[in-house]
C-alpha cells in the first residue's frame, strides 16, 4: 500500500506575483466598477440616467496608459522622451476632460 504525502511534503509551485504594469490596470478596472457601481446606484435610486459622464469615463484609462508609460521606462522598455511624451498627453487630455466632465455631471444635479 502506497503512502500517502502530507500537506507539508507536497511540492508547491512558487508564487508569481503580477508585475506593476498589471497592477496598475487592475486598479484602473477598481476604478471603472466603482463608477459603473455609484451610475448604476444613482439610476436605481432616482430612476434617472446621468448625462454627458463619457469625458470622465475616459480619466481612469488615460491614467492607466500614463502609469504603464511611466513604469516601462523604470523597466527598461521605453526611452525617456516617449515616457515624458506620453505621460504629458494623457496628463493634458485628463485635466481637459475633467475640465469638460465635471460641469457636464454637476448639470444632472441642477447646478
Amino acid at each position: 500500500m502506497p503512502e500517502e504525502k502530507r500537506p507539508e511534503e507536497e511540492e508547491q509551485a512558487p508564487v508569481v506575483y503580477a508585475s506593476p504594469v498589471k497592477r496598475a490596470w487592475a486598479w484602473v478596472g477598481i476604478v471603472y466598477m466603482l463608477m459603473i457601481l455609484a451610475t448604476f446606484t444613482y439610476y436605481l435610486a432616482t430612476a434617472r440616467i446621468l448625462i454627458g459622464l463619457g469625458p470622465l469615463f475616459l480619466c481612469p484609462a488615460l491614467g492607466g496608459l500614463a502609469a504603464t508609460a511611466i513604469l516601462r521606462c523604470r523597466q527598461g522598455q521605453g526611452g525617456l522622451p516617449v515616457c515624458i511624451l506620453l505621460t504629458g498627453a494623457c496628463l493634458v487630455l485628463i485635466g481637459l476632460n475633467l475640465w469638460t466632465g465635471i460641469p457636464s455631471l454637476l448639470r444632472n444635479f441642477g447646478g
